[in-house]
């Protein structure tokens, strides 16, 4: 018998690590000699700002190598040098993303919709689970929101959900129940959709710059690929809905846990930006560090939409921002009584969700046409937003960039913004973009 709760994890991905430390003078001297933490994140952020102008002068290397056919690719393809790998300790992985499944190899889950009054179930919602390729369950939402699916195995996958409430985008890593780990939730999942004002423009961004097929994790695993992570800690907020809320500096944090879809394990981010949506315009967004951090700034609070694009996966979910010490206005009530100070999600890798069957999934109307055009419009609509240095809250660390209103802190503010480290509560030790660079992508 389950008993109520929530539990799910995500994990991470990346590729080609085994080099890392020969190729990289800044974490070959780390190894040589361990420093502080303060020496370690000004390290990191000079060594991104190094990749970007890097990426800035043209690279291509990325391109040529993934856009080889999978036939045609090296056994132990070398990354580009734009490119900075990074060690597993380095990678974000206080978050889990992980559902635990019951002997009958089942898991229940529940999906809300977001509105100012609360959360309400959402009823119709077609939800489907993607392995391997692959369609491998389908079900419906009831009239609470509801859905279970079983005969599932260990695996690395995705869950899809579209309905009247939206849209719900993510990854997940099944595994199966322990004496130390077991399966008695009565809910797993308990996930925020998309908001239905929202859902186009989602579906637009996805497919715009979704990859091909899966290119970075159709390789036989090396030794090296065992040393990276698994998530732990707290369950990720997509699979267990939270508030998030701005920090002191302003800024709403987050991260990206990138799943390598052959074992679960969090890899380095190398193509992807988030975007906060609301009212089916955009109103915020950042690059993702190799670390998976990111920071987008000028939100302001209410309920929107965040979904996550890029070579890496897709993914799509709602989100309360709350305004900094909300628990400390007493004549603000939030959504959920849930809070965290940090959003974390796993996307859905490109084995599984990518141009080839993207249509399948979310209908032939969901073409990136217009996608560019909508966000374009939204940053010349907003003024220009000054670049400047953050102030450390208590909820991230402080990180220079665009500081300010709407999409313009991504698009218009310019520059790289890193953020340079993170309370203890937030587990945010990487760098963080928020510039007018397109991630790192390679050709199709």
């Amino acid at each position: 018998m389950r008993s109520y709760s929530l539990r799910s994890t995500i994990s991470a991905a990346a590729l080609f690590a085994s080099t890392l430390v020969s190729a990289n003078p800044v974490l070959r001297a780390a190894e040589e000699k361990p420093g502080t933490a303060e020496e370690s994140r000004v390290a990191a952020a000079e060594s991104e700002k190094e990749n970007e102008r890097k990426e800035l002068d043209g690279d291509s290397g990325l391109s040529s190598i993934l856009s080889r056919p999978l036939s045609s690719a090296p056994a132990a393809p070398q990354p580009p040098s734009r490119i900075r790998l990074l060690s597993p300790e380095e990678i974000l992985k206080n978050r889990s993303h992980e559902i635990v499944l019951d002997a009958d190899g089942a898991f229940v889950g529940r999906i809300f919709s977001i509105t100012a009054e609360g959360l309400a179930p959402a009823p119709g919602m077609q939800v489907k689970l993607l392995t391997h390729g692959g369609l491998v369950a389908e079900t419906m939402t009831d009239s609470t929101g509801r859905f279970s699916v079983s005969g599932l195995k260990r695996d690395v996958g995705g869950v899809v959900a579209i309905g009247p409430a939206g849209m719900v985008v993510y990854g997940v890593r099944m595994v199966e129940a322990t004496p130390e780990q077991p399966a008695d939730k009565e809910i797993d999942v308990e996930s925020a959709a998309v908001l239905a004002a929202d859902s186009a423009l989602a579906q637009k961004l996805m497919k715009s710059a979704i990859g091909v097929r899966d290119m970075r994790f159709n390789t036989k695993l090396l030794v090296s690929d065992e040393e990276f992570p698994y998530g732990e800690g707290n369950i990720a907020t997509s699979l267990s809905y939270d508030s998030v809320q701005i920090a002191a500096d302003g800024k709403v944090y987050g991260q990206v846990n990138l799943l390598d879809e052959r074992t679960g394990r969090y890899r380095e981010v190398l193509s992807m930006k988030v975007y906060f949506l609301k009212d089916g315009e955009a109103v915020g967004t950042a690059r993702v560090a190799p670390n998976g951090s990111f920071a987008v700034a000028g939100l302001a609070p209410g309920v929107h939409s965040l979904v996550g694009v890029g070579r890496d996966g897709v993914f799509g979910m709602g989100i309360e921002v709350l305004p900094f010490k909300a628990a400390a206005a007493g004549d603000y009530v939030p959504v959920s009584m849930f809070l965290t100070t940090e959003v974390a999600v796993a996307p859905i890798g490109a084995q599984n969700l990518n141009q080839a069957n993207f249509d399948s999934y979310f209908g032939a109307d969901s073409g990136a046409g217009e996608a560019t055009d909508a966000v374009a419009a939204t940053a010349a609509a907003a003024p220009a937003a000054p670049t400047g240095s953050g102030v450390a809250g208590t909820s991230g660390g402080g990180g220079g960039g665009a500081s300010g209103a709407g999409l313009a802190a991504g698009i218009a503010g310019g520059g790289l913004g890193a953020v340079l480290g993170a309370a203890s509560d937030s587990g945010l030790s990487g760098g963080g973009f928020s510039n007018n660079c397109p991630p790192t992508t390679p050709s199709q």
